[in-house]
């Protein structure tokens, strides 16, 4: 099997949402049409393909200057280790380092965009070692202030 990573794929709603579904994630809650919504705005859109199959999706906004990744998912085939939560939107490990190289991608395109500050938020006790072997770091001194509102997680 051929992974390949393509910068600003043309992704279908029925492929991405297969995609979420498979994986577990969180964005399946929201239904189809509304997690497809990310196909419409602007944004870069890093995806990783094993033949013709989604199998990771790392997406960022950009201001010009700054950059936030807003989503990081890797299918759980490609992922491996013992995984603690089992969501693809969570990298808990990436033994095959197809998540690194759709890291790098990704980090390529904002650096040659203009992005100078690049932010991600991740679960902790989870994620810290795959975001560090792309070279983030805790911005320490930093508390992230949120309004959620999202249906999945008001319904608990």
């Amino acid at each position: 099997m051929t992974v390949t990573i393509h910068v600003n794929p043309k992704l279908t709603a029925d492929e991405l949402f297969a995609f979420y579904e498979r994986n577990d994630i969180c964005e399946v809650g929201f239904g189809k049409d509304t997690a497809a919504k990310i196909l419409e705005y602007p944004h870069l859109i890093v995806a990783a393909r094993a033949d013709d199959e989604l199998i990771g999706l790392a997406r960022a906004t950009f201001d010009g200057l700054s950059a936030h990744i807003m989503e990081f998912s890797l299918d759980l085939r490609y992922q491996g280790g013992s995984p603690k939560y089992a969501n693809g939107s969570l990298l808990e490990a990436d033994e095959r380092c197809v998540g690194k190289s759709l890291g790098e991608c990704l980090l390529r395109e904002l650096e040659a965009m203009g992005a100078t500050f690049i932010t991600g938020y991740i679960v902790a006790d989870c994620e810290e070692a795959f975001y560090a072997s792309l070279g983030f770091k805790e911005n320490e001194g930093h508390v992230v202030y949120h309004l959620d509102k999202r249906p999945y997680v008001l319904a608990t």
